[in-house]
């Protein structure tokens, strides 16, 4: 790409100098934009699948869900706030074709005890699941004022649907999970925290943090919703994957940068969550030996730079053109299913990058 400097920017995928950018892709150069736009456009035919995508409400994991769903495949999404995420699936203009196919659960992945009472539901009330998608993941704490909004928003729109019949909604009381209480509130800071925590705010927060400026509660925070809860749902459902009827299964840790240790260059900043993609991508190295001998494949996937976490008073200091989007991160977590489900031997034990596999 050229700048009134002249300077020549990489490809974003290929590293390649940027001479002539995609016109759709313009931090892509033609031959990887091509590839990009091919993975994006494409559709399969997953009709018959069942899949579980967590943190199914907002960005990536509401977008993988929508694509798994117009795929033909049953998804079981789950999110703190399912009343606003089945509002925003309502609102799809496709909705009457896939709505007997979308099932909504409400989840915190704070609580573990939850997360394993909601594997064992699964067991009992679907036949099989064929996919599991470990999306969900705390990056940058959420502060109280913010959760009250979103609880609040949440009771006010399962008062809206009060009067209509979701099916799409199951009730879980027989397991004992309350999908809207006070629980989702962040967890109680221990008191020789407050100085630590007071130092976030809008213009600092766990995204540029230092390690002794990140609060113990956080850290524990994202071990269990990045790494803790994956374990559980990816263990305590193998023998419903066992069931599926199809010749491949697959379970997608959705990654990032942050866990790699093969790099040129690695940031002092948020140790906690790289720590945690860390982890998720020893498990997919370590639990594929094992799931490989019945045919259930695991991949780490990195869903590329599709969004910018800077404190929001910092974004403007720090303007970047993002390179990919949404859908292109759903194309890339999607990508080794669809590569793979009919294949002999599909990869496995494996982390993907635009498509590629690379070193860890």
């Amino acid at each position: 790409m050229m700048t009134t400097t002249n300077k020549v920017f990489p490809c974003y995928v290929c590293k390649q100098p940027l001479h002539q950018p995609h016109s759709d892709y313009m931090k892509l150069c033609i031959s990887c934009g091509d590839l990009n736009k091919e993975k994006r456009n494409a559709s399969h035919d997953l009709n018959g699948y069942t899949a579980l995508v967590t943190g199914g409400r907002t960005k990536i994991g509401y977008h993988t869900a929508l694509r798994l769903l117009r795929d033909g495949a049953r998804v079981i999404a789950t999110s703190r706030f399912p009343y606003d995420a089945m509002k925003q699936y309502m609102n799809e203009h496709d909705f009457d074709i896939w709505q007997d196919r979308i099932h909504i659960y409400g989840l915190d992945f704070r609580y573990v005890n939850q997360v394993e009472e909601f594997a064992y539901f699964l067991e009992q009330a679907f036949s099989h699941i064929d996919i599991i998608i470990n999306n969900a993941a705390q990056t940058v704490r959420m502060p109280e004022e913010a959760y009250r909004t979103l609880l609040a928003n949440e009771s006010v729109i399962k008062n809206q649907l009060s009067g209509q019949s979701i099916p799409q909604l199951p009730k879980l009381e027989k397991s004992g999970i309350n999908p809207i209480s006070e629980s989702f509130l962040p967890l109680e800071i221990l008191a020789n925290e407050t100085e630590v925590t007071s130092k976030m705010t809008t213009e600092h927060h766990s995204w540029i943090a230092l390690s002794d400026q990140i609060s113990l509660t956080e850290m524990l925070e994202v071990q269990l919703i990045n790494v803790t809860a994956p374990f559980l749902l990816n263990s305590r459902l193998k023998p419903s994957m066992l069931r599926s009827p199809h010749k491949n299964r697959f379970i997608i840790n959705v990654t990032s940068v942050e866990g790699k240790f093969n790099v040129k260059r690695k940031g002092k900043n948020h140790v906690h969550t790289n720590m945690t993609k860390a982890s998720l991508n020893m498990m997919t190295l370590t639990m594929a030996k094992e799931y490989k001998k019945h045919r259930i494949y695991i991949s780490s996937v990195d869903p590329g730079w599709v969004s910018s976490l800077f404190p929001e008073k910092l974004k403007g200091k720090n303007t970047v053109q993002l390179p990919l989007d949404f859908m292109d991160a759903v194309a890339r977590i999607c990508d080794p299913i669809y590569v793979g489900k009919d294949d002999d031997k599909p990869a496995t034990g494996v982390y993907f990058k635009d498509f590629m596999q690379v070193d860890w």
